[in-house]
């Protein structure tokens, strides 16, 4: 139930329960939302490949991580989910909402202001409060920054004073803006495969909602949770691909699983234990990949040893570099504990800390030679190794591979995370 009073000539802000607690509700996310205008007249108004390409900077994959907290119950309605799309920013336009055909909106110290296409301040809000922003046309997505996102928009000052846009919408139109980004329908058009994906992604999300309900939002549209970049992604494959799997999650003990993807895995996926020190019982590890295809099923890199110690050193007195030594190898072969040693200090690297220390692509690391200065200091690290990734759950070119071999979704999910049941969600 809403209730509403008239504040201005030019907008009926409205107060409406949230699905969040109560006293998160109070707290800032009981928002002023602005449905309407009247008055004056207002003014007229490729998706990235999971690769990085030859010769170019490669981009990290997306590190698939959850808060410590016990997912939702499976059989629970399929919800609408808040992305992080902005914060910290200063101005940001969105067109095409029922208040006004171009809302400009600017943070100033610790408020918002809201104009309208003409200049004119609609609203001004302090911390704790916020604007709502609904498509004039639900046919016609709003438009933030020139991007175009389904959904409606909120955008508010967070309990630290930070602003914040939040696109919150139906978790199946997330998905559209979302699995191309991540296995890209182009470039992989096996559409068994896309399935696999997008019911990993659904998955993913569906494990995630209310991890970040004090901030105001469920996941972020980045590498920190999965890729989102609304309307531009959208492609016909995935759009089939998450009509043709509408809802269904992958489930363990009646529950989403925390499904975890990454791009190659150089033979055998990793346990979940192995890589973040934590046994999960559908992620054993230890899985054949089928992943010989991708360019990154073998490679060859260099490492500085003055990267190594930044990084190092970030955390601890740990000196220079002076030797590094594998300790324990994980069901794949991967380096899951390795021995950095230092002029001040040794420090124990432990599964997924490996590689991001290291700047190395996967813990699979086959041969590690050093080049040392004259006071024995490590300068450059030589690793061959295999993958891409941190190698647990789905290897996504081992989806492509099954695909081509025959394997339906069902199977090809079955194959990398173990015991698991598919629900339909609603």
């Amino acid at each position: 139930m809403c209730s509403s009073q008239r504040t201005t000539r030019t907008a009926r802000v409205i107060s409406c329960r949230r699905r969040y607690s109560p006293a998160l509700i109070v707290a800032f996310l009981l928002f002023p939302i602005l449905v309407s205008c009247g008055g004056k007249k207002r003014p007229p108004p490729l998706p990235p490949q999971t690769q990085a390409p030859a010769g170019k900077t490669e981009k990290r994959p997306s590190e698939k991580l959850p808060s410590e907290k016990r997912p939702a119950e499976a059989t629970a309605t399929a919800p609408r989910i808040r992305l992080l799309l902005r914060d910290n920013f200063s101005a940001l336009t969105v067109k095409g909402s029922s208040l006004s055909s171009l809302i400009v909106v600017r943070a100033d110290g610790k408020r918002i202001v809201l104009r309208n296409g003409e200049g004119e301040s609609s609203r001004v809000v302090g911390n704790g409060s916020g604007f709502r922003l609904e498509p004039a046309d639900k046919a016609k997505p709003l438009v933030v920054d020139g991007s175009a996102f389904r959904g409606s928009i909120e955008v508010f000052l967070n309990p630290l004073s930070v602003p914040v846009a939040v696109n919150e919408l139906d978790l199946e139109e997330y998905l559209r803006g979302t699995v191309p980004n991540e296995l890209h329908p182009s470039r992989f058009p096996q559409l068994e495969a896309l399935k696999a994906q997008t019911v990993a992604a659904r998955t993913f999300a569906f494990y995630h909602l209310g991890f970040n309900v004090r901030r105001g939002f469920d996941v972020y549209a980045d590498e920190r949770s999965q890729v989102y970049s609304g309307v531009k992604a959208e492609h016909s494959l995935t759009d089939q691909a998450i009509a043709d799997t509408r809802g269904i999650i992958a489930t363990y003990d009646n529950r989403p699983i925390l499904a975890l993807y990454s791009s190659t895995c150089g033979g055998k996926t990793e346990s979940y234990a192995g890589m973040f020190q934590k046994d999960l019982p559908y992620l054993k590890g230890g899985v054949d990949c089928s992943d010989e295809m991708s360019p990154y099923h073998s490679w060859q890199m260099k490492c500085l040893g003055s990267k190594i110690e930044t990084a190092l050193n970030r955390t601890s007195q740990f000196g220079r570099l002076r030797k590094i030594e594998p300790v324990k190898k994980g069901v794949s072969g991967r380096t899951i504990e390795m021995k950095v040693s230092g002029s001040k200090r040794d420090v124990l690297l432990k599964g997924n800390q490996v590689r991001l220390t290291l700047g190395v692509r996967s813990n699979l690391i086959l041969d590690l030679e050093t080049e040392k200065d004259r006071k024995g200091n490590i300068t450059e690290v030589s690793v061959k190794g295999k993958g891409w990734g941190h190698g647990v759950g789905l290897c996504q070119f081992g989806a492509v591979e099954l695909a081509r071999k025959g394997y339906n979704y069902e199977r090809i999910l079955k194959h990398y995370y173990q015991d698991i049941d598919l629900k339909r969600n609603r």
